[in-house]
C-alpha cells in the first residue's frame, strides 16, 4: 500500500501523468484552495505525502511552492516529476519537526492501516498544519468505485465527518472542511475535465472531501532531518 510498504502500487497501471488534463483539472483547484485557506507564501516549502505520480506534487509547485515528494512505492515515485522526491513510510517520515510550512496528502488515507498515525506523523513535521483529500463515499460514482475495486474497499467508510473524526484523534481539529470536486484525475475523459475542473464548487454530493487542519501552533521550518 502507499504510506506503508509500497509493493502492490509498483505494479499499478494506468496513472495518468502529472501534466494530464484530467489530472490538473483534479488537482489545481484543490491545491489553490488549500493554498488559499492556510494563507501560504510563495516559495513555502511543503510536503506531498503518498504523492504517487505527483498530480498533486505539481498543482503545488506550479503555485510557486517548493514541494518534496514522499511515497513508499519506488515505482509511482520514480514517475514524480518533482526534483525532490523521498522513498519513505508515510507513518514514519524522515524529515525533522516543523521542517515543512504544511504537510498534504490526496487519497491516501484510505489505503493505509493506520491513518490516524499517518496525520500525526504530517502533523508533527509541519508544526501542526495538515491538509487533507480524500473520496467521498456519499458522491454515487465514488461509492459505485469502491465497492467495485477491493483495494479502494476502506474507501467506503470515508465522508466529511469521518474525516473530521481521524482527524480528532489525531489531535488535529479543522480550519476548513469542504465537499467538492468532479474530476477523477485517471478517469474523467480529458474533453470533459476542463468543463468540470471549472465547476468545483462546494457540494454535499461532490467526489472528494478537502480539509485543512490545525493541531500544535508554530511555524514550518525549512529543512530535513
Amino acid at each position: 500500500m502507499r504510506g506503508v510498504g509500497g509493493r502492490y502500487w509498483d505494479f499499478r497501471e494506468g496513472y495518468r501523468p502529472a501534466d494530464a488534463p484530467s489530472a490538473r483539472a483534479f488537482a489545481d483547484p484543490k491545491a489553490a484552495r488549500v493554498a488559499r485557506w492556510a494563507g501560504l507564501a510563495p516559495g513555502a516549502l511543503l510536503l506531498d505525502v503518498g504523492a504517487g505520480t505527483g498530480h498533486m506534487t505539481e498543482a503545488f509547485r506550479r503555485r510557486g511552492f517548493a514541494v518534496v515528494a514522499v511515497d513508499a512505492a519506488a515505482g509511482m515515485l520514480a514517475r514524480n516529476p518533482a526534483p525532490l522526491r523521498v522513498r519513505a513510510d508515510a507513518a514514519r517520515l524522515p524529515f525533522r519537526a516543523g521542517a515543512f510550512a504544511l504537510a498534504a496528502e490526496s487519497n491516501l488515507l484510505h489505503h493505509v492501516a493506520d491513518p490516524v498515525a499517518v496525520l500525526r506523523e504530517m502533523a508533527r513535521v509541519a508544526a501542526g498544519r495538515v491538509a487533507a483529500i480524500e473520496p467521498n463515499r456519499n458522491h454515487p460514482p465514488m461509492l459505485l468505485f469502491s465497492l467495485l475495486v477491493r483495494e479502494e474497499w476502506k474507501g467506503l467508510r470515508f465522508t466529511k465527518a469521518h474525516l473530521e473524526r481521524l482527524a480528532a484523534s489525531a489531535a488535529l481539529s479543522p480550519e476548513r472542511l469542504e465537499v467538492t470536486g468532479w474530476v477523477y484525475q485517471n478517469r474523467t475523459p480529458s474533453c470533459l475535465a476542463g468543463f468540470l475542473g471549472r465547476r468545483d464548487g462546494a457540494c454535499s454530493l461532490a467526489a472528494y472531501v478537502v480539509g485543512l487542519f490545525r493541531g500544535g501552533r508554530g511555524a514550518g521550518r525549512e529543512g530535513f532531518a
